[in-house]
């Protein structure tokens, strides 16, 4: 049975939630050896940039935040090339879920989310880039259908393993995942 989940617009008063599931994320990524998100920067303002701008997205069941997602039209012009940024495409950051979450699809269905947001925005890609020394967190984008466009080794700059899939409405969602704005 699908679990009714619901997709609302992060507040200012949720930065806190956000960066509590960032946090989680990175250590837990600590733990397990990976250096992605470790480079000493926090996301706090620009967490908070993401917010004031509506970019940013929470995903809760029973009211509890189980995740969290932020999508922009602008793309990373050190990771797309010119005429990939003039494409009508929405980009994918910052997307972790509850540790005790993990192994439930969370990812997988908010990639879906976004990608049927960006079809009923009039868009036609969804975007990310990754981690470039997190072969496992690349694998799993190549499971649940991501194309790997190319990795871009930019100096001083750790992600750059790239991702993309379609926009596509997908009316299943709906017994899903409730998006309120």
């Amino acid at each position: 049975m699908a679990k009714p989940y619901e997709m609302r617009l992060a507040e200012h008063g949720d930065l806190d939630t956000v960066m509590a599931l960032l946090d989680a994320r990175i250590h837990w990524l600590r733990a397990r050896g990976s250096d992605q998100w470790s480079t000493g920067r926090t996301f706090r303002t620009r967490l908070t940039n993401n917010i004031e701008r509506g970019e940013t997205w929470l995903l809760e069941e029973n009211g509890e935040a189980i995740a969290t997602i932020t999508l922009t039209t602008e793309g990373d012009p050190d990771f797309w090339t010119p005429d990939e940024l003039r494409e009508r495409a929405v980009y994918v950051s910052k997307m972790a879920s509850k540790i005790e979450r993990r192994g439930e699809g969370l990812g997988a269905l908010m990639i879906r989310w976004t990608q049927d947001r960006a079809a009923k925005c009039g868009l036609d890609i969804v975007r990310w880039d990754a981690w470039r020394t997190n072969p496992q967190l690349q694998d799993y984008y190549l499971s649940i259908g991501a194309r790997h466009v190319r990795t871009a080794d930019v100096a001083d700059r750790w992600s750059g393993a790239l991702f993309e899939v379609p926009a596509k409405g997908e009316s299943a969602l709906i017994e899903q995942v409730t998006t309120v704005t």
